[in-house]
């Protein structure tokens, strides 16, 4: 358990004053933490899991709070150790660290705050639509994430930042779409 945080308030009789003109002394200024890194770390169910996604987020969060470890893009071990993380999860993965590794070698645990995002892979495949004669498919629908496409986005290979100006970007297009945004009045390439 933690210690009950102490809270103690100035009393105004007790204010340094300046001589000259009776001002309040300036105080320094209050010192900030070093901000940290938001780090993404993906955590893919088992398909067979009916967990609850945030006790998974909460579980997994722990679990990195636990370890002294550096943040490098690839698979962190489920710990077998840690049943219902075992019994659960897939797998673990750090995510699209190359922007901030370009100012930095590696980052430490103390220098990052993990970003969990739980999900569970679809395994029901592609739905078709045929076309009006009922022979040829127009096109193949997945509920996504969809277990064919695991992986993909890790296999390409662009320059430094380009994911996440495009995951930015289409983040940008949905909450547009959301808000209902006149496309005439603010126009963005679709």
């Amino acid at each position: 358990m933690s210690a009950p945080m102490e809270i103690s308030m100035v009393n105004a009789a007790e204010v340094n004053t300046s001589e000259q003109n009776g001002d309040p002394a300036p105080s320094p200024p209050p010192t900030l933490p070093e901000e940290k890194v938001l780090v993404s770390v993906e955590v893919c169910l088992k398909p067979s899991s009916t967990a609850r996604i945030d006790d998974v987020r909460l579980s997994v969060e722990r679990m990195l709070e636990k370890r002294s470890m550096s943040y490098v893009d690839g698979p962190i071990p489920v710990p077998i150790d840690d049943l219902f993380l075992a019994e659960n999860v897939q797998h673990i993965c750090v995510c699209d660290t190359d922007v901030w590794l370009e100012n930095r070698d590696i980052l430490l645990f103390w220098q990052v705050k993990p970003v969990v995002h739980v999900f569970q892979l679809s395994e029901e495949g592609p739905c078709e639509e045929l076309s009006g004669d009922g022979q040829l498919s127009t096109f193949n629908e997945w509920i996504l994430p969809a277990k064919e496409f695991n992986g993909m986005w890790e296999s390409l290979i662009y320059e430094s930042g380009l994911k996440q100006r495009l995951l930015r970007y289409a983040a940008s297009a949905l909450l547009f779409t959301e808000k209902r945004v006149n496309s005439f009045l603010v126009s963005w390439n679709r």
